[in-house]
Parts: C-alpha cells; structure tokens; sequence
C-alpha cells in the first residue's frame, strides 16, 4: 500500500483514534489562546527598528508625551462662545479634566496664556477667569486676540467662535495599556457627558489617538452582535442547504472549528502580543478549512450517490483529494508567511497563526473529517450517474465548444483589467477605518471640519552652530519655516517659539500691532522668554515647544487632510525647504503618529508583494515538477495571479484607497485562488497523464471531478464574506468587499479561462497511462 493509501485508510478504519487524537491536539493547542497579551498600544503596529518609530520615540523623548485627548464643545445652535456663562461652563470644564488619570497638563481656550504689560509689570494670566470680572468690552478685546493668535486660531478657537477646543496630554505608564486606555476614555466620556447635561447649550467630540486606540476593540466587539454570527451562520445555512444535509454541516464546522482553535493556540503558547488586527484570523482559517471539507465532502457524497459503500466512498475521496488539498494548503500556509515581510508586527502575527491555522485545517481535513463521517449517522440517496453529472457535463461542453473566444476574450479583459491597477494607491487614513455611521468617525469629521485639522507633523529644528534658542538668526529661520509651513495646501495651523516671542514683544509694547515681529537682540529675546516663563502657571510651561538642553525647539503643524499620502508628499516638501535654508537639515526630526502610519501601508505592502512573488515563483517550480509539465506550472502560475490582479483593479475602480488593513487581504484571496486553481490543474494533469485522455476529455473529467466543489465553495463563501460588508469598521467592509470580489473573479476564471487556456497550449495528443487511475 502506498503511502497516501496508508494515511488516508487510517481515519477511515480507525474513527475513534483519529478522533481522540485530534481532541487531544486541539486540547491542548486551544488552552494557549489564553496565553496572549493584547495590547492598545496604537505603537504595536510598527516594528522596533520602524525609522518613523524611532523618530517619534525621539520626539518624546525631547518634548515629553505626544498622547492627548481633543474635546471639541460647540455651541447646539452656533452662537458665539464669548459670553460670560459659555466662558465659565468652558473654565469649568478646563478646570474638571485635570482629574483625568494620567493627565500631565489640559491645554484650553480658557486657560490660554494672555499676556500684557502696563507701566510696572509684565502680567501673564488666563485668557479667561470667572474671577476676573470682565466687561463686555475685556470680553471683546479677548476674543479679538483669541482669534487673531495663531496658537489659538484652528487650535483652541475656530475661526467662527462657535467652536472651542481642550486639549488634555496623556502620559500612560505603559504596564498595561488595555486597562489603562479604557481608564482615561471612561472618565472623560463621564466628564463631557456631565458637561452636556449640566449645561445642555453644548455638544462635546472626542478624537485623539488615545480615543481611536479604544475604539478599535469597541467596534470589533459590536460587530460580533450581528457581523460575525452572520457570517458564520449564513456560510452553515447554505452549506446545509446545498448538501441538504445537517450532517455535513456538523461535519465541517467541528473541522473548522477545531482548526481555529489549534492554530490561534499553538501560537497563543508563545506569549506574542496581538491586538484588533488579528481578529480576522479566525475568518481566514475557516475559509480554507472550509474548502478542504467541501471537496472531500462533495467527492464522497457523489460516490455514495453513485451506490459505493461508506467507507469506500469516503477512502477513495480522501485518496482522490490527498494531494490537491495539501498542496493548496502548503501554498497556502507559504502565502500567509508572506506577512512576516510586512513591516507591522501584528500582521506578522497574524500571518503566524493563518499558517498554523492553515495546516491544522488540512490535518483536520485529512483525520477528524473522516472520522466524524464514519462515525455520526447521516443518510445519502442514490442518485443516476446522469443526474450527478449533467450540469457540468453541459458546461464542460459549451466551453470546449466556445475555448477560442473565450480565451482571447479572457486575454482582453485580462488587458483592459489590468490597465486599472494604477488607479490604486496605497494611502492610510485613521479617519476612514471607521463606517461613515460610527460615533468616532462622525467626531473626527466634526474636529477635522469645524476646528482643527487631524493631521499632524512634527519638526523639531536645531539650532546652527554658534546659535542659542534666543538668537535673532535661529527664530528667523523658525519663523520663515512655519510661514512657509502655514501657505501650503490643507495646513490649518503652525505653531511654534517664534509665534510666542512676536506675541511677547508686541505685548511689551503696549499691544501696538507695529511689534508683532521678532526683536533683533538678543538679550531682549531672552529677557522676555524669562519672564514669560516665570508667569506662566502649574503645567503650563513650554517644555512641550522647547528643550533647552538639547537646543532644540518645536514647529507643530495641523492639516485637515487626513490623508497617508498627503503626509508623505508634505513631510518630503518641507525636508527640501529646509535642505535648502539650513545648514542643520540633516539633524531636524520629523514625526507624528499619523506619519507613521501613511509609512507603514506603503512598507508593508512592498513587503508582502515581495513575499508574495517569492512564493509564487516557488509555486510554480513545484508544480511543474510535480505535474512533470512546464506549461501546467506556468499556467497555474498565470491563473493564481490574474485573479488577484484583477479584483485590485476592480478596487481601484470602486476605490482605490490601499491602507495597511487592506493589504492583508492579499493573503486571503491568494489562499482562496490557489485553492481552486490546484484541485482544477491537478484532477486535469490526472486525466492526461494518468488516464491518456486528450485535452478536451480531460477539462471535461476536471470539470465533472472538481466543478461542483469549486462552485459550492466559492458560493458560500462569497455568501459569508457578503455579511463581513455590513460591518460598522471599514477595514472590515473593504477587506469583505475586496475579498468577495477575489472570490467571484476567480471562479470565473475557473470555469471559462483556465479550460481555455489548457485547450490552447496543451497538446492534445494522448498519452499513455503512467499509473493507475483514481482520479
């Protein structure tokens, strides 16, 4: 007995060990998905050696946290905020998140650092005090300064006055951000929601990278109240409905959840971190245990139509499929570890535990499958041997019958398709990761549209040698650079010292506008950043803007473009201006979170591309060995690529957008094509090597042998994915759609072009058999 026949006669003669053995596995894989450390630590997604990472991570180490939560409080029916009750709620309000846990310091238009001097004294206080008792005409003067400063304007103030702005700095301890995160939304959800109800003339909007890191998990969990359950049940509902059996349907969900579990918990074992982008591990493993367990499943149940014994049946299907469904889930597994090439470590991990996932399914597939088969009751009419064939008998002959039009016709769209590839971008935006309906991307728009930009960069510029961070040259040179900064396209606020010495100096002159400008010397520079300093209250000094010791300061600049690629192309202009104005270019750090991520997107998806080309080039090397034909491995080569190639052209005309999400579904659709391009090239290369047909006869045995499956799995699969679509996250939905896409362009090339290919370029003389036939 051969060694396949020997493997795949064991489950079948001994049900109850193979059963036993693989509880056992599953035992004690499944314990370690307890072992995992999730994490919000939005940091996780890069990689230690992240050039972006270091950057920022030098940047807080500079001028301290970069963590904050942005309050917007708009007035319900857009009045203006400068009157002494909407003044004093905002006080109230500024005064209140201070109690926020680990907050270093609350940024508001109330607490804004007003300055002024009379004959004896230079004064700093706050914009706005309830103690103050200030006129109609101080409220005036104020708001007139509030709205002509450019660290308030598009920061703390809109331009309309309707709109204020708090800003409360986080320095998390960093032991456990999944109870710390939580801690700090909690209270200032509590707060603002206090805020609303004790003074009903505001609504409050929460964004900040503290916010969306609680989001992420929040909007996972709501779409296992309907998305997930949905995608299981309505893949299991048709599953049985299209097997009209409720055995089956037993039958694959054990397999696939036994493989779930086995894969996420062999590498729980390890301890790695992990946070939201791994949920869709769970989906991808069960796409491909599902898969396995269609195609032995429907192989079976046509032999015991056909009148075959159980155990006969089920050997011989095990046998015919030995070979496809290892190879598609060795391929498959080898896809997936494409991900370790990507720059983000959570997708890493989760390219660990699809392939773990991925082989546990085909072990399940080869053991438990037919154990349960053998072992559960379940019934199965014979049918006629015309009645199980027709249907693809009938489309096997229309597509010999039409190969010539189909193939060139499949090579123009093929063409035409391709063509819309460069329509895609791969472009990260944090707003968008959320449905237009989600809580958290309506505030962000709010923020994003009616007071400041989301998008962020960081500039911390050195001074030249010879220089001090009060020389008359260095503040020029800040000043000309955040001028320059505040000109370009979707900038909505620069701040920097150079904004805060020109406010100083006119102050010191009686508020006379003549002064906005920088001092020419030096020691008056110096003299007013001292007293300035000096006044400025608990928790309101500038370390956050300047670090002495270094001698360095900060330019911080807001764009309400949120856009990956919009960073980028900003940051590499503004690297040019300053390659050319200093001398110093070469030692300015620039960072911000969402940098960060418009990096990574473009990192990772090089990195998975590469992978990807790797493991197809493998591919096709072991397939040509393996079916001893060049053409067959080029071939299938072609056929796992033109899917995949076509459904990003498709989403390049639907979209376009490539974020570092999406680029996961990469992995997905390989696994799904080259699932069914391997059962379709393998039970063709049986029937021409093995059963001496030609080539026409043998598209019609591949048809009759593997059509039906490849149809089953793609329809319920698409059915299931479909559900994924509703999801209220759009990483989610783009990766549902994308995927769903994948899914149908691929059993369009199964059915019409790869037959048409085979016509074409494979001779059709016969050949002698070469083993025996079990095809």
């Amino acid at each position: 007995m051969s060694p396949v026949n020997h493997c795949t006669a064991f489950p079948v003669r001994h049900p109850w060990i193979a059963l036993c053995l693989c509880l056992l596995l599953t035992a004690a894989c499944g314990i370690g998905t307890t072992q995992f450390h999730n994490t919000l630590d939005f940091r996780f997604f890069f990689s230690a050696d992240n050039p972006q990472l270091r950057a920022y991570e030098t940047l807080q180490s500079t001028y301290g946290s970069e963590e904050f939560v942005f309050v917007a409080i708009a007035t319900r029916d857009g009045t203006d905020l400068f009157t002494v009750t909407n003044l004093q709620a905002l006080a109230s309000l500024t005064d209140a998140a201070w109690a926020t846990p680990y907050s270093l310091r609350v940024d508001s238009l109330t607490n804004f650092p007003y300055s002024r001097a009379n004959a004896e004294e230079f004064l700093v206080e706050d914009l706005f005090d309830p103690e103050q008792g200030l006129s109609p005409a101080d409220l005036q003067t104020r708001k007139q300064f509030a709205l002509a400063e450019p660290a308030t304007l598009n920061a703390l103030i809109a331009a309309d006055s309707t709109v204020a702005g708090m800003r409360i700095l986080i320095q998390l301890p960093g032991i456990d951000r999944a109870v710390e995160t939580p801690k700090v939304v909690f209270f200032i959800r509590e707060l603002v929601q206090r805020f609303e109800q004790e003074h009903p003339q505001f609504k409050t909007y929460l964004s900040g990278q503290i916010v969306v890191d609680q989001a992420f998990p929040e909007s996972t969990a709501g779409d296992m109240n309907f998305v997930w359950p949905a995608f299981f049940m309505v893949m299991l509902l048709l599953l049985g409905v299209i097997f009209r059996s409720a055995a089956f349907v037993v039958f694959t969900l054990l397999t696939a959840l036994c493989a779930i579990a086995t894969g996420m918990g062999a590498l729980g074992w390890t301890g790695m971190k992990i946070n939201a982008a791994v949920t869709v591990a769970p989906i991808m493993i069960l796409t491909l245990a599902i898969a396995d367990s269609v195609h032995i499943l429907t192989r079976y149940r046509r032999l015991r139509q056909q009148g075959q014994p159980k155990a006969d049946a089920l050997h011989a299907s095990l046998q015919q499929n030995a070979i496809p469904v290892l190879l598609t889930s060795l391929f498959t597994a080898a896809g997936f570890l494409t991900l370790h090439f990507n720059d983000s470590p959570p997708y890493q991990a989760l390219g660990y535990i699809v392939c773990a996932g991925v082989m546990a399914a085909w072990l399940y597939a080869m053991l438990l499958l037919p154990a349960l088969v053998m072992l559960l009751p379940h019934k199965i009419k014979r049918l006629t041997e015309t009645t199980t064939v027709a249907p693809m008998s009938a489309w096997a002959d229309w597509v010999v019958r039409h190969q010539k039009p189909l193939f060139f016709g499949g090579v123009v769209v093929i063409v035409a398709g391709l063509l819309c590839l460069p329509l895609n971008r791969i472009n990260d935006d944090p707003v968008k990761y959320f449905g237009s309906q989600q809580t958290m991307r309506q505030h962000m728009e709010f923020v994003n549209s009616h007071i400041t930009g989301l998008g962020a960069l960081n500039y911390s510029i050195p001074v030249e040698t010879g220089e001090t961070l009060t020389s008359p040259s260095y503040l020029q040179r800040l000043d000309d650079f955040s001028q320059w900064l505040a000109q370009q396209p979707h900038v909505v606020h620069v701040d920097s010292m150079a904004d805060i010495i020109k406010r100083l100096y006119q102050s010191w002159n009686s508020d006379d506008s003549a002064f906005y400008r920088l001092p020419q010397q030096q020691d008056t520079i110096a003299q007013l950043l001292l007293l300035y300093e000096m006044s400025l209250p608990f928790g309101g000094d500038l370390s956050t803007l300047l670090s002495h010791q270094e001698g360095e300061s900060r330019v911080r600049v807001t764009m309400d473009n949120t856009a990956g690629d919009y960073h980028i192309e900003l940051d590499q202009r503004a690297q040019a201006w300053l390659q050319q104005h200093t001398a110093v270019a070469d030692q300015v750090v620039s960072a911000s979170a969402p940098l960060m991520f418009a990096h990574i997107g473009e990192r990772s998806m090089k990195g998975i591309l590469l992978g990807l080309i790797g493991s197809l080039f493998v591919m096709g090397l072991v397939l040509a060995r393996l079916f001893r034909s060049t053409q067959l491995g080029l071939i299938s080569l072609v056929c796992n690529v033109v899917p995949v190639a076509l459904a990003f052209s498709v989403w390049g005309l639907l979209n376009g957008n490539i974020d570092v999400g999406l680029s996961v579904t990469l992995g997905i659709a390989f696994g799904i094509v080259v699932d069914d391009t391997i059962h379709f090239l393998g039970k063709y290369r049986h029937a021409r090597q093995v059963l001496a047909l030609d080539s026409e006869a043998a598209v019609r045995f591949a048809f009759a042998r593997v059509g039906p499956a490849i149809v089953i799995t793609s329809l319920i699969l698409v059915a299931g994915f479909a559900m994924l679509g509703f999801s209220a996250m759009n990483i989610t939905a783009n990766t549902a759609i994308l995927t769903t896409v994948t899914i149908v362009i691929a059993l369009v090339v199964d059915l019409l072009f790869i037959p048409a290919m085979l016509l074409r370029f494979d001779p059709s003389e016969q050949r002698a058999p070469t083993e025996t036939a079990h095809g």
